[in-house]
């Protein structure tokens, strides 16, 4: 069996992504979907938001199960299950019992995140874990454009039967690819009540600021592409590109992610997180001096460059401030959290102007980095 943590490190990262991906394989192919079930484009995004909605719900679930009976055992099982099941979608010919799949696939995906980032703690020390814990969040990024580009390529090149056998082979490979690379586990786990330990985290000082801050961070991505598309459509704006390019060109912004462990070393976590956060900020400001085509992509160039270090930052907080005993839970109420915080951003999309994003997300951004300073230091 391959333990090479090096190893064990891209597996991890490769597999998050194709379970990352499926939250946004239901976006460029809305009219698919409405033509193939006879329904209506509005019932059609149904299918994302089910998938979301329960897969944030399966964060706080698996979290726990992973402290109480190791990582690798829920990891393996979780995706195993969840390859079959994707596999057995292509055969639904109802959209209730679609929506019911896809529920019960995105409960399921959501057994990977906090297994993988508790290994990670567990096993990885040093410069290997900051690295993983970046590269994961990095890779979450990038299947933000990457699912979508797939799905649209498998749906409009074949069918939507061939988008979920496509997945589920990417889910039995990367099960293939873990059961060889991960350390079997022979720790004593916790057997403490969920409920009761999610309350504690959330109570803890420094991990409350550091969830309020998980919170708006995908909010904050969801809200500012959701307005902009409304933006464009009752704008004058004239866009030189398509925003499939845009998000594109945007994923520039990831490459501060792979100088995490470089800033960590040098200026550790929690200030790059608060440097990260005034990034987001200073991103903004040249889109409400004049708003146009360019300033836009500067932003959101910026935007995404302050995410993928605010993330992994976040998440190497939280493993040291948390329990050894409860990282898998603390971090699965991290995760849980940016998800309810993407639904969240979702909807405020439709309901704000996107100036007012820009404005509020510039003094929003502010505001946390101040909270941030707040969090004690703990470098063990």
């Amino acid at each position: 069996m391959l333990k090479n943590s090096s190893v064990s490190c891209l597996v991890l990262i490769i597999a998050g992504i194709f379970i990352a991906s499926n939250l946004y394989t239901m976006l460029p192919i809305q009219n698919i979907l409405a033509h193939q079930f006879t329904i209506s484009i509005e019932q059609a995004s149904l299918a994302s938001f089910c998938f979301i909605f329960c897969y944030a719900v399966g964060l706080l679930y698996f979290g726990s199960l992973a402290d109480r009976f190791g990582e690798r055992p829920v990891i393996l099982t979780g995706m195993l299950v969840l390859s079959i099941l994707t596999f057995t979608i292509s055969f639904v010919d109802s959209f209730k019992l679609f929506l019911g799949a896809r529920s019960i696939q995105g409960f399921l995906a959501a057994s990977f995140a906090p297994a993988a980032f508790s290994y990670i703690f567990r096993y990885f020390q040093g410069k290997i874990q900051t690295v993983s814990i970046a590269l994961i969040n990095t890779g979450f990024l990038f299947a933000g454009v990457f699912g979508q580009i797939l799905s649209a390529y498998f749906v409009y090149s074949f069918s939507l039967q061939t988008l979920f056998y496509a997945f589920s082979t990417f889910y039995f490979i990367s099960f293939a690819l873990l059961f060889l690379t991960l350390m079997k586990d022979k720790t004593n786990h916790s057997t403490k009540k969920s409920l009761t330990t999610i309350v504690t985290l959330i109570r803890h000082p420094s991990l409350k600021k550091l969830y309020i801050t998980a919170f708006f961070l995908l909010f904050t991505v969801m809200a500012f592409y959701g307005s902009l598309e409304l933006f464009l459509l009752k704008d004058t704006l004239n866009f030189p590109i398509s925003l499939q390019t845009f998000r594109l060109i945007s994923l520039i912004g990831i490459i501060p992610a792979f100088f995490a462990n470089a800033l960590v070393e040098k200026f550790q976590a929690k200030s790059v997180l608060i440097s990260s956060l005034l990034m987001m900020t200073v991103g903004f400001l040249l889109s409400l001096i004049s708003l146009n085509e360019w300033t836009i992509l500067f932003a959101s160039i910026f935007m995404i460059a302050s995410t993928s270090l605010t993330i992994p930052m976040v998440i190497l907080l939280i493993g040291k401030h948390a329990p050894s005993t409860k990282r898998a839970r603390a971090i699965s109420v991290y995760s849980f959290t940016l998800l309810i915080g993407a639904s969240v951003g979702s909807l405020f999309a439709a309901l704000l102007p996107f100036y007012f994003v820009l404005v509020g997300v510039a003094i929003l951004f502010i505001a946390l980095a101040i909270l941030i300073r707040f969090v004690h230091e703990k470098t063990t």
